[in-house]
């Protein structure tokens, strides 16, 4: 290479160097910081099933550590898609969502509302979990389900997504048909 050539090269080099700017660095120890996670602000992560779309998912900050594929998240809001329906919005805390499962855990505060046959259903819990793949949607904890002056308190269910299939633990009601095979609306 003539000497033009390799002083191009060099100079080319040392200004791509300074415009990229030094490498991350941990303030105390002044090292390179390769665990650091992924922290998003103001996140919208749509999620599709055979190009369809199945949720709308937001979150004021999300952390997604280095490696992982579970994504923590603050201040969650979430829409539920359902093919010729209304949609059902979810609102928590934090929560948890798996991008390899397509699974989600909501925390604290959990409000999900959904369409129903006598209007919108209001389900309240600490913590309520979805697995898409499954079509399901449940809570181990404590739940309440209220639709048209009817209420279903329970210490967990389980439901598909559509919640025309809601079944209860250890349950107390008001207004609701006990029939075979557990609780349902």
């Amino acid at each position: 290479m003539n000497e033009k050539i390799r002083i191009l090269a060099i100079a080319a080099t040392a200004v791509l160097g300074a415009a990229c700017g030094p490498a991350p660095t941990n303030p105390t120890t002044g090292t390179i910081d390769a665990d650091a996670s992924q922290v998003t602000y103001d996140m919208n992560m749509r999620v599709t099933e055979n190009g369809i779309l199945k949720a709308d998912l937001f979150a004021d900050t999300a952390i997604t550590p280095v490696g992982e594929t579970r994504t923590q998240m603050k201040k969650v809001r979430l829409t539920f898609f359902n093919p010729g329906e209304p949609p059902s919005k979810l609102t928590s805390k934090t929560g948890e969502y798996d991008q390899q499962s397509g699974a989600m855990i909501a925390r604290g505060n959990v409000v999900l509302i959904v369409p129903g046959d006598k209007g919108p259903r209001t389900i309240k819990s600490e913590e309520l979990h979805w697995d898409q793949r499954s079509d399901r949607v449940w809570s181990e904890l404590v739940t309440s389900i209220n639709e048209a002056g009817q209420t279903l308190v329970t210490k967990g269910f389980t439901s598909n997504a559509k919640f025309t299939n809601v079944q209860g633990n250890d349950a107390r009601v008001t207004g609701v048909k006990v029939g075979e095979g557990g609780i349902r609306f």
